[in-house]
């Protein structure tokens, strides 16, 4: 089901910190974030916790569309997000299929794109008003030293459904190699623009305990924050490996 339908859905699943790892650990090595808080004593969960009015300062890099850690050389296949305090209104996720994306660009388009590789920066990520502070320069050093820029292709193969699918997002992909950069900045907008089409998406409104599982090696995701309360989740994240 899960290679079928890219992600997958769970309603009414109490489960604790240690039964969310366990089950994350059937599917792989669970991965470790070198940048967000882990929970205390559980450094294979993240717990994405928002203010009690709403959205935190975190939110810019969850409310675009994107694929989780794709400035590591090896992003991880899978994600794993348990719902624990849901907001009464608002708080959707949307997912993108990004076969369907591949699959509806032009024969020609896809040909073009098929050789082709894109560089994936953490520092993309980095909106405006951070760039502008005065530490910003160390802390993306430090950014750099411990993650630094990777190439994938721009169009994967998927290792297990041998499918190939776009492998590029607005968060983290700076440039397409070998082009000049108004050329990649173009391309990119267009591909961005295409994959985010209504017909290849789907929307799930989270309940209390509701369970999501993604394929993050053709996906992308979008975390709405049109909420104005508690939003608690945790997240466990399965190792993958360098696409291809």
């Amino acid at each position: 089901a899960f290679l079928d339908h890219l992600v997958i859905f769970f309603r009414d699943q109490a489960l604790t910190p240690e039964q969310q790892i366990a089950f994350g650990e059937r599917f792989g090595a669970l991965h470790i974030h070198p940048f967000i808080p882990n929970l205390e004593n559980h450094p294979q969960i993240i717990r994405l916790e928002s203010a009690d009015s709403g959205p935190g300062q975190m939110a810019y890099q969850s409310n675009t569309w994107h694929t989780d850690l794709t400035y590591e050389a090896e992003p991880p296949m899978a994600s794993i997000l348990h719902g624990l305090e849901i907001p009464e209104a608002g708080g959707d996720t949307m997912w993108n299929n990004l076969y369907a994306a591949y699959e509806g660009l032009s024969a020609p388009m896809r040909e073009f794109l098929d050789g082709l590789t894109a560089v994936h920066n953490i520092v993309s990520s980095m909106p405006a008003d951070f760039m502008e502070q005065s530490w910003a320069p160390k802390q993306l050093q430090r950014l750099q030293e411990i993650t630094p820029p990777v190439e994938h292709p721009v169009i994967r193969t998927h290792p297990e459904t041998g499918r190939k699918c776009l492998f590029v997002n607005r968060n983290f992909t700076s440039h397409i190699a070998g082009l000049h950069r108004k050329e990649s900045d173009a391309l990119l907008a267009f591909l961005y623009e295409h994959a985010e089409q209504p017909e290849f998406v789907v929307r799930f409104k989270w309940r209390k305990n509701s369970l999501a599982m993604w394929d993050n090696r053709c996906t992308q995701h979008y975390a709405l924050v049109d909420y104005r309360s508690k939003r608690t989740m945790h997240r466990v994240t399965v190792c993958g490996d360098r696409p291809y």
